[in-house]
């Protein structure tokens, strides 16, 4: 698909939280990467409550290579990858909208295996970690299990719903993140499982993903909170909240 170069066609939204120790590498990358692309771009970094030098940080490296091509959004107090996420989707204006994790745990490169694949058909592509370096055995472990218990409550067929790195249309983007009603880490079954009741598209593309140490996912606790997520996703369709 041929990119429109008199919009911007990627958004590149980018969550952080208290990442002052990487967030200087992972930016740089980003933007030597973008710096070799035709296509026209912008990166939206929704800061969640970072009590740190990530903003400052942030500022300096964006804005030494790209000051006109990057927005910081800062809702205020912590609430939730989730939210972050979505507030960085809702504001976004390209035509594919990409979201991404600070860890760099599937680099920007992987950028140049979506677009080619880019259609009018496809409402959202998806990373799926089929190559991995070592990962910790219960990090694994909760990851196959979350991905069993979500397709079996939510009837899907989603191979890797918690991979950082995901692509929509912004149409979609628009329709699924506005109902959006999870501000934790179990956001990602909500929208797929919107998408799905909307009839949106979804295409899966492989990626080469690998551990990063400094996760802020805490794996015992969060078996309990997605667990009850993966239930309210239920409740709150029972109710018309996704309507």
């Amino acid at each position: 698909m041929e990119p429109n170069k008199s919009a911007v066609f990627i958004s590149i939204i980018i969550p952080v939280y208290n990442e002052e120790k990487r967030i200087e590498a992972f930016l740089t990358d980003v933007v030597t990467f973008l710096a070799g692309q035709t296509y026209s771009y912008e990166i939206i970094i929704v800061n969640d409550g970072s009590i740190d030098a990530t903003v400052k940080l942030t500022k300096k490296v964006l804005g030494q290579y790209i000051p006109d091509k990057f927005q910081i959004l800062e809702p205020g107090t912590n609430q939730g990858k989730g939210a972050a996420v979505k507030d960085g989707m809702l504001a976004a204006q390209g035509e594919y909208v990409f979201f991404i994790d600070a860890d760099g745990s599937t680099a920007i490169q992987e950028i140049d295996n979506f677009i080619p694949t880019f259609s009018p058909e496809i409402d959202i592509y998806m990373a799926v970690r089929t190559k991995k370096h070592f990962a910790p055995f219960k990090r694994v472990f909760f990851g196959k299990g979350y991905i069993t218990l979500a397709n079996f409550l939510l009837g899907l067929s989603i191979s890797d719903f918690t991979c950082g790195f995901k692509c929509y249309r912004l149409e979609a983007a628009q329709k699924i993140f506005s109902r959006q009603l999870l501000k934790n880490w179990s956001f990602d079954a909500e929208d797929l499982y919107i998408a799905h009741r909307k009839g949106f598209k979804i295409k899966e593309i492989p990626v080469y993903w690998k551990h990063v140490g400094g996760s802020k996912v805490k794996v015992l606790k969060n078996i309990i909170v997605c667990g009850w997520d993966l239930l309210l996703i239920k409740y709150y369709s029972l109710l018309g909240k996704y309507n």
